[in-house]
């Protein structure tokens, strides 16, 4: 008698726990199909971004409800679509103001072809006519990957030359002193180029004193020469760093226009094999 009333307790018990796994899985799966309903409703109202975080959150937090994240699928298809829509707008016109400014800054450049085995480069147009190691000073330069350099001569002299600086009534800005491996010596005289992450700090100083009093130095480990600040030589560095940096937002500005376009198609393709509801 006990033995009996024990094996239907047990069974009971079992009856129990299936019925209260299958309200669980019930819960779950009405929980997940709500949130991607609203999802679909904030697709629909153009909402794409919120839509993703309920997206996000209904793999994150339903992983084992593959029907409706698979239902899902189309509705995230849609939503990266319209998102991918809604940035190309302000996508184009960021690439044609970098283009805007690469092109008005460019007409005032001139493109020199670099001695043999040596890379073109663009110089501003009133220093394309200089001899950089005729004498003492800089030659601010683009290649054609739109990044500066600075050419820096010192002529018959030894200063150990490693760093250029600026000084203005806000105070001196100096770059970081270079490795002596970089330093060049010919004839006498010190020839060294510094990279654009090196002096871009120099040159937005000279550019913030605008038509204030400015000096321009080579520095070394030895000493320091002054480079004579014309205001050509100074309108040229500091369009050269202007120039450089449009070039390099022209360059970002296209890829950010092609990953939409990528991104964009991708997500027309997915929407287009995403199942049909009642295919899931």
């Amino acid at each position: 008698m006990f033995n009996a009333a024990s094996k239907y307790a047990a069974i009971a018990a079992i009856i129990l726990s299936a019925a209260s796994c299958t309200s669980e899985a019930e819960r779950r799966a009405r929980a997940a199909e709500e949130l991607r309903t609203q999802a679909a409703a904030l697709v629909e109202s153009r909402d794409f971004e919120q839509a993703m975080v309920l997206l996000d959150s209904l793999d994150a937090t339903y992983r084992d409800q593959t029907a409706v994240r698979r239902a899902a699928l189309a509705v995230r298809a849609s939503a990266i679509e319209g998102l991918s829509i809604s940035r190309i707008e302000p996508a184009d016109k960021r690439l044609a103001l970098a283009q805007l400014a690469v092109d008005s800054l460019g007409a005032l450049f001139t493109r020199i072809d670099g001695p043999r085995g040596l890379d073109a480069y663009s110089v501003a147009s009133e220093l394309a006519r200089q001899e950089v190691t005729a004498s003492t000073g800089v030659q601010p330069r683009v290649d054609d990957d739109g990044y500066l350099s600075i050419a820096a001569v010192v002529k018959g002299r030894g200063i150990g030359l490693n760093s250029i600086s600026v000084t203005t009534q806000s105070g001196t800005v100096q770059s970081e002193p270079q490795a002596p491996d970089r330093l060049i010596v010919s004839e006498g005289s010190e020839l060294a180029s510094f990279r654009q992450e090196e002096v871009t700090d120099v040159l937005e100083a000279l550019r913030d004193a605008a038509d204030g009093p400015a000096k321009l130095h080579l520095n070394g480990t030895r000493g320091t020469t002054e480079v004579k600040l014309t205001p050509a030589l100074r309108a040229a560095l500091v369009r050269s760093l202007q120039y450089a940096m449009a070039r390099q937002e022209l360059r970002a500005a296209a890829l950010e226009r092609e990953r939409l376009e990528r991104t964009l198609q991708t997500a027309r393709d997915h929407k287009a094999n995403a199942p049909l509801p009642g295919q899931q």
